[in-house]
């Protein structure tokens, strides 16, 4: 089995220690080097508002305020937490009011995750305030049917992660949603089941049910949950590994969910020593598609390599493709 050398791995170190910001850092120094979750923390609170709202958390726009999105990213690396921080600390608190004051019940979800003022400044173009439509759904049914995973269904994982500190009856509603359109509309086996979202469907919504249901505390559902998700393993996975090339695609080792098949076991690896070939020659981990030519754009790209770099290295390290 193939693994990046030690040399690699500390090319690649250097890049990140000369090119990351404090959050970057910290998660490497969390992964690679003390393992300190409280540390993490600390830093994580930085970028926290006084609504308990996330800013300065996403490298696809300049915007420094609270938004959902950078509030997304908080929770992705509360989430990748070895030691999963008590319902307690501070930032969970504010974290969840927060999160729960932005929920809509009429609808049964999230609206949108970016704010207006977004557009003011440097932004991705697919990283802007469109509009946020929050028309009421009447029936119960139908909520269910349009519930959308896609940068929402992250919130009711957080709940769940955390339902200790929600209102029985609240946590009970919001997993609701999520819950019954894969129980109805993903499984093979449900009279409802849409084989038009496997066959034109984005990994997006894929990837976020997958961190919903790892959040669930309830053993049954979520293996039930679990064992839907793998009847279409790789059905948002693109196959031809070269178009990570000069595109924004989700390979297997991105996207597919375990498996014990040994058919995506090998596609998974596969895809991995792709990605993990592809290290450039300054040691980072591109792309392989532009964010745009303005000197603005470009930084903000920037800022993406080091993440995408830091994200490499764990998980070449989770996959033991790492000589060290």
């Amino acid at each position: 089995m193939q693994k990046l050398t030690s040399e690699k791995f500390y090319m690649a170190r250097d890049y990140i220690y000369a090119n990351a910001n404090d959050i970057q850092r910290a998660w490497y120094r969390y992964h690679f080097e003390d393992g300190n979750a409280n540390a993490f923390m600390d830093v994580l609170a930085r970028y926290q508002h006084e609504n308990g709202g996330f800013g300065g958390l996403s490298d696809e726009f300049e915007y420094q305020g609270s938004c959902l999105k950078c509030t997304e990213h908080a929770f992705f690396y509360i989430h990748k937490l070895n030691e999963k921080p008590s319902a307690t600390h501070p930032v969970i608190q504010k974290m969840m009011k927060y999160v729960l004051e932005r929920y809509i019940p009429e609808i049964g979800n999230w609206g949108a995750v970016e704010v207006p003022e977004i557009n003011d400044g440097v932004h991705c173009r697919w990283a802007r305030f469109r509009r946020n439509d929050i028309t009421p759904i009447e029936s119960e049914d139908e909520r269910i049917n349009q519930y959308g995973a896609n940068e929402h269904a992250c919130f009711a994982g957080f709940i769940a992660y955390y339902s200790e500190i929600v209102p029985e009856e609240l946590y009970q509603k919001i997993i609701k949603y999520p819950i019954e359109h894969i129980l109805r509309y993903w499984d093979e086996n449900s009279p409802d089941y849409k084989k038009e979202i496997f066959d034109k469907g984005s990994p997006y919504d894929f990837e976020y049910f997958q961190w919903f249901v790892s959040c669930l505390k309830d053993k049954d559902i979520k293996e039930k949950l679990t064992a839907i998700l793998r009847q279409n393993p790789t059905a948002f996975v693109e196959l031809d590994f070269t178009k990570a090339e000069t595109e924004y695609v989700h390979l297997p080792s991105d996207s597919a969910i375990n498996s014990t098949d040994t058919v995506i076991k090998q596609l998974v690896e596969d895809s991995l020593t792709y990605r993990m070939n592809r290290q450039s020659e300054n040691s980072m981990w591109p792309l392989g598609w532009s964010y745009g030519d303005s000197e603005g754009l470009r930084k903000l790209q920037a800022i993406s390599d080091v993440t995408h770099t830091i994200n490499m290295l764990i998980t070449l390290r989770q996959h033991d493709k790492i000589e060290l």
